[in-house]
């Protein structure tokens, strides 16, 4: 729950930034399609260990996935901005007040 809310904050804050659109959308996309390819990748390890080849390859199918988008994004982002995304911190400084 605590690791949830974690989560929230950080998008809250990342969406409340002074950044550029693109940046927080992207940074955004960055960071919740991360949280979920580091939830599968556990989630892989753990049905692993359980032995339930099954649900390891539907999960390592999911994981594949997630890394597609994340590369489709990558490339759109490229042909639009001219260079590859680089996460940037955002500071307490740079959060808009809505």
């Amino acid at each position: 729950m605590k690791k949830n809310l974690e989560r929230q904050q950080k998008i809250d804050q990342i969406f409340a930034s002074q950044s550029p659109a693109i940046e927080r959308l992207s940074e955004g996309f960055h960071y919740i399609l991360n949280q979920q390819m580091d939830e599968s990748g556990r989630e892989i390890e753990l049905l692993k260990a359980l032995g339930d080849r099954e649900q390891v390859v539907k999960e390592q199918i999911k994981h594949s996935l997630l890394q597609h988008v994340l590369s489709v994004f990558n490339d759109c982002y490229f042909r639009t901005i001219g260079e590859r995304w680089e996460p940037k911190p955002i500071k307490e400084s740079e959060v808009r007040d809505e």
